[in-house]
């Protein structure tokens, strides 16, 4: 993170939190910082007190506090740097951490590849239709510069298939956000890690043919949001998505 982190001063933090519930009280800490962050009076980058300091606002022992940081950080609300400039910073998540408990809940879930199918088809279906009404001259051009990628990287059979899925990918995410929704982009971002680990293990249906036919199928897709056609823009993104999970049945 460029530039000096602000540092929390224990008076600001202690008028941000106040003492634990004792009822799991970590998880009392997890929601008070996590609250602070989304609500903006913590500010990403800012530098907390100490976990001595931190431990005496919110009441608790040392290990108390230590077990709420540790769910705070695998939520990538915060970073815990080591070292004489380190310490305790807020952050905001990003879509691997999003992606990483997505992931988790869904195999906890016991959530199959055919479901997480079927929320996509309509999903990403919808967010197309806002992509072809909202996108700007930006969002058109990194549209197709990432179907241009993966049509062009599909044409050599030695690109493996891992690659051209991260481009698939990048592409998704790149249509939410021209969709101007962030809830679509949090929930694109989140989906991003599920995504990858369906696709991965078809690599031995996408054929040559099957690489090259999705990248057409990219650059249809690019070319409707760039002629603002939302019902074709729709209809597009439906067929490849289906697409993928005809390989996904195929690999079964």
């Amino acid at each position: 993170m460029a530039g000096k982190a602000a540092l929390l001063s224990s008076v600001e933090a202690a008028n941000l939190f106040t003492e634990a519930r004792r009822l799991r009280s970590s998880d009392d800490i997890v929601t008070q910082i996590r609250d602070a962050i989304v609500d903006r009076r913590l500010q990403t980058g800012a530098r907390l007190p100490n976990e001595r300091e931190l431990s005496r606002i919110f009441g608790v022992s040392r290990s108390t506090l230590r077990e709420g940081l540790r769910v705070l950080e695998a939520l990538g609300a915060i970073e815990v740097r080591p070292g004489s400039a380190g310490g305790i910073f807020a952050c905001e998540p990003h879509g691997d951490q999003v992606g990483t408990a997505l992931e988790a809940l869904l195999r906890f879930r016991h959530a199959t590849a055919q479901e997480l199918t079927e929320f996509r088809v309509s999903f990403e279906s919808e967010t197309a239709n806002w992509a072809a009404q909202r996108a700007d001259a930006d969002d058109v051009r990194r549209l197709e510069q990432l179907a241009l990628q993966f049509a062009e990287l599909a044409m050599d059979d030695d690109v493996p298939w891992s690659v051209l899925v991260e481009i698939d990918i990048a592409f998704h995410e790149a249509l939410a956000q021209a969709s101007k929704n962030q809830v679509r982009v949090a929930i694109m971002l989140g989906v991003h890690r599920a995504i990858h680990h369906g696709s991965t293990p078809i690599a031995d249906q996408a054929s040559p043919p099957v690489r090259r036919a999705i990248g057409a199928e990219l650059r249809r897709i690019a070319a409707a949001v760039a002629a603002h056609d939302p019902s074709l823009a729709v209809k597009r993104v439906r067929r490849h998505v289906k697409k993928f999970s005809d390989l996904e049945r195929e690999a079964r």
